[in-house]
């Protein structure tokens, strides 16, 4: 017998699935000659080395280029024969052995042995089907095309030929034909292959829901119509549409298909694959291991194989050991993007920096759409301080993302996504750019995660204006994050109350740079350990001290966080005094994916000190608080069908207050006390509904409260607060240029005094809308405008939307009364190195109150005007930043309002100098200067007149100020910041509108803080 070889360069194809079986080499045969079959030994070392010269591409882009790793299962192209001949037993046992030219030739000598006639055409018919599905797995489609294309016309046949068809034009990346193909084979009503190439091909364009639901109706098929037959047939079906699941984000119900599917034939290659795939994800990595050690006894060069044990051993604690199984993987495929993208992670954990770098430049070659890589240079960047390189990685992985959406559903695509905006925000605010920061959190699409929640909680903390949006985000986040999880940084001035006197600065960061929950082709999460506790500690000039200790454990079912803070200060001047201490415990409870509640208790004890009126003497005083107050909290989830839940808040609150108050003589000299009690209580009940680019919110709302006073001297006098609010939210991405962001609602406030002469009440419709044009990655536009009435409610928190198109819409001072606001502002990324930020904002408050002459209700107006230009230098290259802005505020009071500090109106303009320098990967060197000018007019009560009379004072200042602080990350869970604030000591005459978060500190403080975490 003489026939030729001809070689052809083929191409091993990985599993699509995490990993699914033996890596296949296979050569086309075209002819034989001068060569016979041997066995044994010999043969298989012969094609050991024959096969060893072929450099396998390891993944394939395929569909719509839509695929970072879209690479075919051996599964879906093995056809099974009807009626399998010995010679076809023989072939496909020689496959599954390894031999691959044995396969090959056994198959060509039984096509030339084949009888004629009907039984020889179908025997023919076969042997083409699984020659076919020999060369698809080598990836050679054309002579696929080419062997199936005589089929399409048999009757018999015609289904899986189409299927296998459908493969073959998969591999060529004509997606629609293939769906085509698909779809003619599964309406010819043909066995399990046709099924399974539509779910290929559905996954191919993205369509991960399709492909479930098609494998779902299959399973059902098989079950309902012959289920004595189910068993191994269903092994596959069953974990096809459990993976498919997991694409979805829907680990619980890929759990239950993949007990079925074991129960059915647990030792198939693909269940097991299956299996170590779904124990990963869902947290049970011990039976992970045992799955892919399983796999490894088949075929101990099963890259994929080998990378889930690495990662399984990792989750476990066995570092060493899972790295060492990451390095084999990778030398068994060494052009594998996935194993090499968890290799560098791997590497950069145990401090091997540059091989980590290698291994990603390797990863984004190999496979130029996948943004994993680039994220994690990124966050390699970011611990590295070098916040500008992050930055240009994660544009890069934005740009990408897309690409993922054959093997990530909607839920882990959006995840992905604000996953990548909080890394980049990150960077946002290393680089200084904090109002930035915020609003590319806020710009994320669809539903926000409880990570994202977190995220922009937690850069609000120390910023101005930022507390009554900080209370309200974290609040959010609780009805969804994992339980258990650490609580987030208490605020010294507890829920709205306790005016810090020497501050402190409050630094907030983006917390959370990482996936909280491993999922399908993410697998970040196994790589960390929960941080169960923190604690940092404060100390400074003017008897300045404070610590915090936060604690969380748990479960992914149930959790508990526990968190106390103490801040304590004398402050520059009497009555400036601060000592504050915060408790807060939380437990939360997830009985399933679909449903969690929690209760939260925070006990609040204040003892400071505020002026009041400080232009008037006859009027004003000194005063000295102590507040006690519990804020209780129930919450509950539940999740009614996709991507739609209902939420219910009920809270308590209970404050007990006393009070001295003194005159404004030296020493001063005391004039009475006043005692307090209010009791309040609300609840809130919200309907949530999202998809992939919108989420709505539809929410009541109802808090009453009773307060009651009485002062030393006989008076006394108490009130009834109650509010009601109905409102919807809207946040729509119309393209990819222009997002959304729309509400409206109807609110009611009353204040009913035991003098009813003196009750208020307010009604209105209270309409929202931003917008957000943003035509390239660099450039943004957000206006905003709306009418709101702050919110009543319970310990200062709702769960109503906290921003309209990225601007903040309760302020400390806001609930209760009438706010008009408008704001307008961008951000233009100039170059590589320069970035515009301006931003301009109106708002417009009335405040009920009584008319002294006519009795009737009015609304005293306060007006607040804010611009800001900043210009912002980042030269690439250099390891530091400069940032130029200029600063204008003006506050205006109506004629008959009289405000607690006596401003009547005050102007500020500021010019800022801020420089960034980035000294090493551990240390960071911040200085910022300004040089102010106030202008202003107290007011204040002139008892020479009949009242309600004014007399009115001008006052303005020019002054200097120099902050300046060095931070020092002397380990992964340590730091240690060294600053000092208003460095000369300069005193002025400013009156700040957010005592929460003041702009200036009142005279010198120097301060350490140190933190640690476990």
């Amino acid at each position: 017998m003489s026939e030729v070889f001809s070689l052809f360069r083929l191409h091993s194809v990985q599993p699509f699935l995490f990993f699914a079986g033996k890596h296949l080499r296979v050569l086309l045969l075209s002819g034989i000659a001068g060569l016979s079959l041997s066995s044994g030994a010999a043969q298989a070392a012969a094609e050991d080395v024959f096969l060893g010269k072929i450099q396998p591409q390891s993944e394939l882009t395929m569909g719509r280029g839509r695929s970072a790793l879209w690479t075919l299962p051996d599964v879906a192209t093995q056809y099974r024969p009807l009626r399998p001949t010995p010679a076809l037993q023989a072939a496909q046992q020689a496959q599954q052995e390894g031999r691959f030219l044995d396969a090959l030739i056994l198959l060509e000598d039984a096509l030339k042995n084949a009888p004629v006639g009907a039984d020889g055409g179908d025997t023919r018919a076969e042997m083409n089907l699984l020659r076919a599905s020999f060369l698809l797995q080598g990836n050679q489609p054309r002579q696929v095309l080419e062997i199936l294309a005589p089929l399409h016309g048999n009757t018999r046949y015609a289904a899986d030929a189409l299927a296998l068809t459908a493969m073959a034009l998969l591999q060529q990346g004509r997606l629609q034909e293939a769906l085509d193909a698909a779809r003619r084979a599964q309406e010819l009503r043909g066995g399990m292959l046709p099924h399974l190439a539509l779910s290929y091909a559905l996954q191919g364009s993205g369509r991960l829901a399709e492909a479930r639901e098609t494998m779902r109706g299959f399973n059902a098929q098989i079950s309902n119509t012959s289920p004595s037959q189910s068993g191994a047939l269903q092994a596959v079906t069953l974990a096809r549409e459990a993976e498919l699941a997991l694409t979805l984000d829907q680990p619980h119900a890929a759990r239950a298909l993949l007990v079925q599917a074991q129960a059915a034939d647990a030792a198939h290659p693909y269940v097991v694959a299956v299996s170590g795939l779904v124990y990963l994800i869902g947290g049970q990595a011990k039976e992970a291991k045992a799955e892919f050690e399983t796999a490894l006894r088949r075929d101990p060069q099963d890259a994929k194989a080998l990378l889930g044990l690495g990662l399984a051993e990792i989750k476990l604690g066995n570092f060493p050991a899972g790295q060492e199984k990451l390095q084999a993987a990778h030398e068994a495929d060494p052009g594998s993007a996935l194993i090499l993208t968890y290799l560098g992670r791997a590497q950069q954990q145990s401090g091997q920096t540059e091989a980590a770098k290698a291994s990603w430049r390797r990863a984004q070659q190999a496979d130029h759409n996948d943004p994993a890589p680039w994220l994690y240079q990124a966050q390699a960047a970011l611990q590295a301080n070098r916040p500008l390189e992050a930055q240009e990685s994660l544009l890069q992985a934005q740009a990408l993302t897309a690409y993922r959406q054959v093997y990530r559903g909607e839920n882990l695509l959006r995840e992905d996504a604000q996953l990548l905006q909080a890394n980049l925000a990150e960077a946002q605010r290393q680089l200084g750019m904090d109002s930035l920061a915020f609003h590319t959190l806020a710009d994320a699409s669809g539903e926000k995660t409880a990570v994202t929640l977190r995220n922009q909680a937690d850069l609000l903390q120390g910023q101005r204006f930022g507390e009554s949006a900080r209370r309200s985000l974290l609040l959010q986040s609780l009805f969804s994050e994992r339980p258990g999880k650490l609580p987030a940084t208490l605020d010294v001035y507890g829920d709205g109350a306790g005016q810090t006197g020497a501050s402190t600065p409050q630094h907030g960061a983006v917390s959370e740079l990482s996936a909280q929950q491993a999922s399908y082709n993410n697998y970040d999460e196994l790589f960390g350990s929960r941080t169960t506790l923190e604690a940092d500690a404060i100390a400074g000039s003017k008897d300045t001290q404070g610590e915090q200790i936060r604690l969380g454990v748990g479960s992914d079912t149930l959790g508990l966080g526990l968190a106390q803070r103490q801040f304590k200060s004398d402050g520059f001047a009497p009555f400036e005094n601060l000592d504050n201490r915060i408790a807060h415990g939380i437990v939360q409870w997830r009985p399933t994916q679909s449903t969690q509640a929690f209760v939260s208790q925070q006990t609040f004890n204040s003892q400071r000190g505020e002026v009041f009126y400080p232009a008037d003497p006859a009027s004003g005083s000194n005063a000295l608080y102590g507040d006690d107050s519990k804020v209780t909290r129930l919450g509950l989830r539940h999740s009614m069908m996709e991507n739609s839940e209902l939420r219910a808040l009920l809270s308590r609150q209970q404050t007990d207050q006393a009070a001295d108050y003194y005159d404004f003589s030296i020493p001063p000299i005391y004039k009475m006390s006043a005692y307090g009690s209010s009791s309040a209580h609300s609840a809130e009940l919200q309907y949530r509904r999202s998809g992939a680019s919108y989420a709505t919110q539809w929410g009541v709302q109802q808090f009453r409260g009773q307060i009651d006073y009485w002062y030393s001297f006989p008076y006394s006098f108490g009130y009834t607060q109650k509010a009601r609010q109905v409102y919807a939210a809207w946040q729509q991405a119309l393209s990819p240029s222009w997002q959304l962001d729309a509400g409206l609602g109807w609110g009611e406030v009353e204040n009913q005094y035991d003098d009813a002469s003196q009750s208020t009440r307010l009604q209105h419709w209270l309409p929202k809308l931003g917008v957000v044009y943003a035509p390239d990655s660099g450039t943004h536009v957000r206006l905003a405008a709306w009418r709101g009435m702050g919110f009543f409610a319970a310990g200062d928190a709702t769960l109503a939307p906290a921003s309209l198109a990225g601007v903040l819409l309760n302020r400390y001072g806001d609930s209760g009364n009438l706010v008009h606001g408008v704001s307008l502002g961008g951000d233009k990324q100039l170059s590589p190195a320069w970035l515009l930020d301006a931003q301009a904002q109106r708002r417009k408050m009335g405040i009920p109150n009584i008319d002294w002459e006519s009795g009737q209700q009015v609304l005293f107006e306060q007006q607040v005007d804010e611009a800001k230009l900043a210009l912002h230098w980042q030269p690439e290259g250099k390891p530091w930043t400069v940032s130029l802005a200029y600063d204008h505020e003006r506050i205006r009071n109506g004629s008959q309002y009289l405000a607690n500090d006596s401003v009547d109106q005050q102007r500020l303009r500021s010019s800022q100098l801020a420089l960034r320098w980035f000294a090493s990967a551990q240390c960071t060197a911040n200085l910022k200067w300004s040089h102010n000018r106030v202008t202003g007019t107290q007011k204040f009560n002139d008892w020479s007149l009949p009242p309600p009379s004014y007399a009115f004072e001008a006052y303005q200042d020019s002054f200097a100020q120099l902050d300046a602080d060095l931070s020092w990350q002397f380990n992964r869970t340590g730091s240690l910041t060294a600053g000092v604030r208003n460095a000369a000591d300069t005193r002025f005459k400013y009156l700040d509108i957010d005592p929460l978060s003041p702009r200036f500190s009142n005279g010198r403080l120097v301060y350490a803080n140190l933190k640690f975490a476990w």
